[in-house]
This record gives C-alpha cells, sequence and structure tokens, in this order.
C-alpha cells in the first residue's frame, strides 16, 4: 500500500508542476496584455494629429492651443456649424504647428543651436518684469500652468529659432525699390483718389409719432405733423437772417445740437459717407445755402447747411510713399514666406491625421 500511495504522489506531483506554470504564464500574458492596452489608451488619449518628419504632433498640443477660440465659439454656435468651425480651428492650428515644425528642423538640420546663456536672459528678464523678481512665484505658475522649467525653456528655443528663420529667409530678402513703389501707385491709382468733400452742419426733428387735427382755412378738420410746422418754422428764420448754429442749438433732436450742428466733412461714399437721401440736395449747393425741410423715410426731418466744399482729387505720390512702400513690403513678405514654406514642405515626411 504505501508504494502504492508513494508511486500515486509521484504522479501527481508533475501535474502539480504544469499546473503552476500554467498559472503563471495566465499571469503574465494577462499583465502583458493589461500593459499593452494600458499604452494603447494612453496613445489615444495623446492622439497623433500630425507626423513631421521624425517629430510628432499630438491633439493635445492642438486642444491647448485652440482652448480659448473653441470657448468663443461656443457662444455664437451650436451644432453641426459649431463643430465644423472648430474642426476648422484646429486645422489652422495643426498647419501653424507643421510649419513651426519645419522651420526648427530646418535650422538644426542646418547646425544652428539657441545658447543657454540666451534662455537664461529671456527668463530673468520674465521674472523680473512679470514676476517682480520672484523666482518661485515664477516656478509656482509653471508648475500650476502644467509647464516644466525644461518644456518652458525649450519653448523659448523654438519662438528664437521661428523668429531668427523667418527674418534671415523672409524679411531680410524683401527690397522695395522707388520704381515698384511708383508702378504700384500708377496701378491703384483709385486707392489714392479722394473723393468731392462737403462740410455740413444739420438740424434734426423727429417726425411726430401721432399726427394732430386742426381746422383748415375752409373750416375743414385736416391732420398735420407739428414738428413738421417748426421745421418749415426754423426754416423760415433761416431764409429771413437766423444763425444756423443758434436755431441748432435751440431746436434740433440730435446728438450734436450743442455743436451748433456741426457733422464736419462728409462724402457720397465711404467711411465718412453721409445718408443718400441727402448728399443729392446738398451736393448742388454752394457753401452758406442750405437745403429746404428734407422728410426722411424713417421718421426725421433734415435741415442741412454747406459750409466748405473740397472737389474731388488725387493725393499725390510723395505723401503716400511710405504708406506704399510698407504695403509692398507686406506682400513681397507673404509671397516670399509662402515659397520658402512650400520648399521646406517639398524636402519633408508630412503626414496628417486630422
Amino acid at each position: 500500500m504505501g508504494r502504492f500511495v508513494e508511486k500515486v504522489v509521484l504522479v501527481r506531483r508533475p501535474r502539480h508542476l504544469l499546473s503552476l506554470a500554467a498559472v503563471h504564464l495566465i499571469v503574465w500574458t494577462g499583465l502583458f496584455f493589461l500593459l499593452a492596452s494600458t499604452a494603447r489608451a494612453q496613445m489615444l488619449a495623446d492622439g497623433i494629429a500630425a507626423v513631421v518628419n521624425d517629430k510628432v504632433i499630438t491633439y493635445v498640443q492642438i486642444n491647448q492651443q485652440v482652448a480659448d477660440t473653441e470657448k468663443l465659439l461656443r457662444q455664437s454656435y451650436s451644432g453641426e456649424d459649431l463643430f465644423e468651425r472648430v474642426k476648422e480651428a484646429k486645422l489652422n492650428v495643426l498647419r501653424a504647428l507643421i510649419e513651426r515644425e519645419l522651420i526648427i528642423q530646418d535650422f538644426k538640420t542646418a547646425g544652428g543651436f539657441i545658447p543657454d546663456t540666451y534662455v537664461n536672459e529671456r527668463i530673468n528678464d520674465v521674472i523680473r518684469n512679470e514676476y517682480g523678481g520672484d523666482r518661485v512665484a515664477f516656478i509656482r505658475t509653471m508648475y500650476a500652468r502644467g509647464v516644466t522649467l525644461q518644456k518652458y525653456r525649450d519653448e523659448i528655443k523654438d519662438t528664437a529659432i521661428v523668429g531668427y528663420m523667418r527674418n534671415k529667409n523672409v524679411v531680410q530678402t524683401v527690397l522695395v525699390s522707388p520704381y515698384q513703389i511708383e508702378q504700384y501707385y500708377q496701378q491703384n491709382l483709385r486707392l489714392f483718389q479722394q473723393d468731392e468733400q462737403i462740410k455740413v452742419a444739420t438740424i434734426v426733428l423727429h417726425k411726430a409719432l401721432f399726427p394732430s387735427q386742426k381746422t383748415g382755412p375752409d373750416g375743414k378738420q385736416i391732420t398735420y405733423d407739428p414738428q413738421q410746422e417748426i421745421a418749415t418754422e426754423i426754416l423760415y428764420k433761416l431764409d429771413t437772417g437766423a444763425d444756423f448754429a443758434e436755431l441748432a442749438k435751440s431746436y434740433s433732436e440730435s446728438s450734436n445740437k450743442d455743436d451748433g450742428g456741426e457733422l464736419g466733412w462728409v462724402t457720397q461714399n465711404g467711411k465718412t459717407a453721409i445718408r443718400p437721401d441727402l448728399w443729392d440736395p446738398i451736393s448742388k449747393l454752394q457753401p452758406g445755402q442750405h437745403t429746404s425741410v428734407i422728410a426722411t423715410s424713417d421718421g426725421y426731418y433734415y435741415i442741412v447747411l454747406v459750409e466748405d466744399r473740397k472737389k474731388s482729387s488725387m493725393t499725390p505720390l510723395e505723401d503716400v510713399r511710405a504708406q506704399i512702400e510698407q504695403t509692398v513690403i507686406s506682400e513681397q513678405s507673404q509671397l516670399r514666406q509662402q515659397q520658402w514654406l512650400d520648399s521646406l514642405r517639398a524636402k519633408a515626411f508630412i503626414k496628417m491625421f486630422l
């Protein structure tokens, strides 16, 4: 019996060992899949939005930059419209991040580097100017924003790189000659044409909300607007020599009454345009003349005095030379920058997932 038991025990021992190995296998397999699923979850959380050569741009980076814009959009839009506008904002941010990365990589490929002394100086400037020299307050703020000091240093370097490269490849390559300025002036004469201007003052009355009744010359009741009669009385006083400014201060219901009705220089079109139903009457008058009572469709009575006139004319080139130079520089810079960035894209591997 003892041998039999011993034999049985010897037979069962290997089975026991196999079972333990199986358990270990199951545990390690489960742990592997757990770690794999955690890593996959982290990858999905980070979300790769684009790859620029060997650099990854994540959705986290995009969301951080578009957060404020998205808050503003949510105040005005909803549903599908909001979705499309937020998507457009994210695409714009992604394109900007890609361009920034291309510039930084081009700088580093050429062997460029930003000295640590430069970064230290910039950080010291920030601490001194924004935190009153309190380095602890600066570090505490960085911590609250979830930004490490190393990341902040990297951002300073990247910003310096982008500024340097844009200056080198765009700003310094744009030169504007006198001929280009003159050519722009001739090709855009309409931009430098000054419209006819008329200096005016106004007396404005609101039409009565409800008509009044009075007995006419034939003894019948007629409907009339008492405000119109006041306007007619003002017109009579003007025609008999009364001062326009004094009448405006006494009768006008417009915000410029205290200035004697002064409205200043007006034009037919543009930012200083007077309302169309007043331009035609005043365009026929000479300085010192005034209109009759003009009833407008939106409930007002106007009397307009023409004080002075300026004929339409061209602004001389010398008066706008500096303005044109800046315009041409801006246009040339945009073109040159686009050409430069296109050349960087052409020699890079870029994959977008947004």
